[in-house]
């Protein structure tokens, strides 16, 4: 009796178990859900994310050169970057495709090698690793840590790795997983936009010429139609643009075309200025001696009443770059040496921001510092992007700079000022300089009434031209324009061109795209200690080895104990 009642009683637990899978069945057919379980909810994509996968009406397919024979860090990206493609499978379907590909896989080293090219001219980052060869040693290997984009005959080229030399390779890594749904997101957004905003370069100031931005402007096509052009004080042809960019003025600005940059402004407008508020010609150190005198702009009051000060000086910083210096006596042939320069200060950015989170060093050339005002009645926010290290110096100009300098070690007791800011971005309504002045002649279109109050908007003001300026190179009879932030020197590419492609991002995005980089993960790493001590480690793998079974021969005895003292006979 007491094992029928005892099959009875499991036949009704078998049956309500089958009720509660059909249940759980028919609701999960007509409701999707995905459960994230980690702290961080590393695995949920952004409600932003969703709205462009959901949105698709056409295949996108990502190729992803990241396959093959790799390092174990490399290996754990590669399942990252799969693992978020198939995030967004589970919401876009048959609509997301994606494939690694191994570029070593062509045994022509010919063919890879134009493969390599071409994958490079269209916009992929190249990086060497450190590989194991069969004998010990080891080898180079280039890599494409990217991927190109690919949605109805349309390429997009996303690079993936981002690479800081002043943080550990394990957190460049971390911060590369963290930034892939922002990466992939903003790629597919490029792709599907059916309005492609406009961006605007300002001329007629003497400022940055095609060719010398033309890096930048060549990233910027990715996502907005590019333009160039003066003002005249047409502020009517402004109010187009999502943004403009002024790069490098070496001329004072007008009233006219100072009234409509303000007066756009007013309007939502969005302005990057990049200028130089001391005039330095480094060409003349060539002759071993330059002078730095103030460079005025004329819109060094429009920035004031926007709570951003100029200061006339040049900084210099013992966290700088290096530049070949001649140390052969005079007569001999000549030995160069790579001697530290502090006017070429490496920038630093808050890790913490959006727009700076995860960058490297960023390269300036005899810049300038800013002060931020408060005003009590227009509340702005001012977040300083960029500045110096904690051992720094400003100098007031003018200025005499000799190639003497550089020959002698700089002295660390006159580096005593900290974090001096140089690129700041201001949010909020900002208040008009023409509040109380009439319109200047030449502006257009006539009888415009000066708006007092502007929307909520954004501008970030750097005080060095040169973040913007990519150097030009002359190469087989014609002028070729270098990777912005690469040096030729020390052959380094520095973080100045996603530092402004971030910035434009930022600043003109209306999608919450840019909030997905600041999300984190915890970067859970082993502890050194242990693994580099021989009897902690044997002893962790003993018990990661022994205990998981223990502890399933302990659970089997007790679990046989119970069951036979209650169902034995």
């Amino acid at each position: 009796m007491k094992r029928i009642k005892i099959i009875q009683q499991g036949v009704l637990q078998f049956l309500m178990l089958l009720i509660t899978l059909g249940i759980v069945s028919a609701f999960s057919s007509g409701h999707f859900f995905r459960l994230d379980l980690t702290s961080e909810k590393r695995y949920t994509l952004a409600e932003s994310t969703k709205e462009i996968l959901q949105q698709l009406d056409a295949p996108v397919y990502f190729r992803v050169y990241l396959a093959g024979d790799l390092p174990p860090d490399f290996l754990k990206f590669q399942e990252s970057i799969g693992e978020m493609l198939e995030e967004f499978r589970a919401y876009a379907g048959e609509n997301v495709q994606y494939d690694f590909i191994n570029l070593y896989d062509e045994k022509n080293t010919e063919t890879r090698n134009r493969t390599i090219y071409n994958l490079y001219q269209k916009g992929l980052k190249v990086t060497t690793i450190k590989m194991k060869d069969k004998e010990g040693g080891s080898v180079d290997k280039t890599i494409f840590p990217g991927a190109m984009v690919n949605y109805r005959g349309l390429e997009f080229p996303v690079n993936l790795l981002k690479n800081n030399p002043a943080l550990p390779h394990e957190v460049n890594l971390s911060n590369s997983i963290q930034t892939l749904e922002y990466e992939f997101s903003k790629a597919i957004h490029s792709l599907t936009a059916d309005d492609v905003p406009k961006i605007a370069f300002i001329e007629g100031h003497g400022e940055l010429d095609s060719i010398q931005t033309h890096s930048l402007m060549n990233e910027l096509k990715n996502h907005f139609q590019v333009d160039r052009g003066f003002i005249n004080g047409n502020l009517e042809a402004l109010l187009d643009y999502e943004a403009i960019i002024i790069a490098q003025p070496m001329r004072p600005f007008n009233e006219a075309d100072k009234f409509a940059i303000d007066q756009y402004i007013m309007n939502g407008g969005k302005v990057l200025w990049f200028i130089d508020p001391v005039l330095t010609i480094p060409d003349s150190l060539e002759s071993g001696m330059t002078i730095s005198l103030v460079n005025q702009l004329n819109i060094e009051d429009l920035l004031f009443k926007y709570g951003i000060r100029i200061n006339y000086n040049i900084i210099n910083d013992l966290q700088c770059n290096f530049i070949p210096v001649n140390i052969s006596v005079e007569g001999e042939q000549e030995d160069t040496e790579m001697r530290p320069w502090v006017y070429n200060p490496l920038l630093t950015a808050p890790s913490g921001h959006p727009i700076t989170r995860g960058l490297n060093y960023i390269q300036a050339k005899f810049a300038s510092s800013l002060d931020t005002l408060e005003h009590k009645s227009d509340p702005l926010k001012h977040t300083v992007l960029l500045s110096t290290s904690e051992r720094s110096r400003s100098r007031k100009v003018p200025l005499r700079i000799t190639m003497d300098e550089v020959s002698r070690d700089p002295d660390p007791g006159l580096f005593v000022e900290k974090h001096l800011p140089v690129a700041v971005l201001s949010e909020g309504t900002f208040t008009s300089f023409y509040i109380n002045y009439s319109v200047p002649d030449g502006v257009y279109p006539p009888g415009v009434k000066i708006l007092d109050k502007s929307k909520k908007t954004s501008m970030l003001v750097a005080a060095d031209g040169d973040l913007i300026r990519n150097d030009v190179s002359l190469q087989r009879g014609r002028y070729v324009a270098n990777d912005l932030g690469y040096d030729k020197y020390t052959y380094q590419t520095f973080g100045n061109l996603e530092f402004i492609m971030n910035t434009v991002n930022y600043m003109t995005d209306d999608t919450g795209l840019m909030e997905l980089r600041s999300r984190e993960f915890r970067l859970r790493l082993l502890n050194k200690a242990i693994t580099s001590d021989k009897a902690a480690r044997g002893k962790w793998m003993v018990i990661n080895i022994f205990f998981p079974f223990i502890l399933i021969v302990v659970f089997g005895t007790v679990y046989n104990v119970f069951r036979n003292k209650r169902y034995g006979r």
